[in-house]
């Protein structure tokens, strides 16, 4: 049972980075907008820092969409062979790919549905990953 519990999170949070990492990659000037308006406004003259910083947006998509696939594709393979090494990857992984999207959210104070739905996929992740680690 705990398994199932475990596949259908997992699924559920490296399909949502890999959507945050193409929406960063697409568009990042959804995460560049609630940057610049909570966080720091850069003065006009500035236009090549807020290219870098829209560079490093889309990096962070980049990071993001990396470990979702790669957790996908791990999940299917655990399916099908429980090896511990495939386990401990998906966990650590996953979970390290959440912190990123996480810290931004609270950096910008930008907390609406879909944050508060990340935050609790990350404590899921954590607390399934934590059971099944000691199994």
């Amino acid at each position: 049972m705990s398994r199932r519990i475990f596949f259908a999170v997992y699924v559920a949070a490296n399909l949502g980075l890999v959507f945050y990492g193409v929406l960063a990659l697409v568009k990042p000037g959804i995460l560049l907008d609630s940057f610049l308006l909570n966080v720091y406004q850069f003065p006009p003259q500035a236009a090549n820092a807020v290219v870098y910083l829209e560079a490093l947006f889309r990096l962070l998509g980049f990071f993001n969409l990396i470990p979702g696939l790669l957790g996908l594709f791990l999940l299917r393979r655990l399916r099908f062979a429980w090896q511990t090494w495939i386990l401990r990857t998906i966990i650590l992984s996953t979970t390290f790919a959440y912190l990123g999207p996480i810290v931004f959210d609270n950096t910008v104070g930008s907390i609406g549905s879909f944050e508060i739905l990340e935050h609790i996929l990350f404590a899921l992740i954590v607390f399934l990953g934590v059971v099944l680690w000691r199994e």
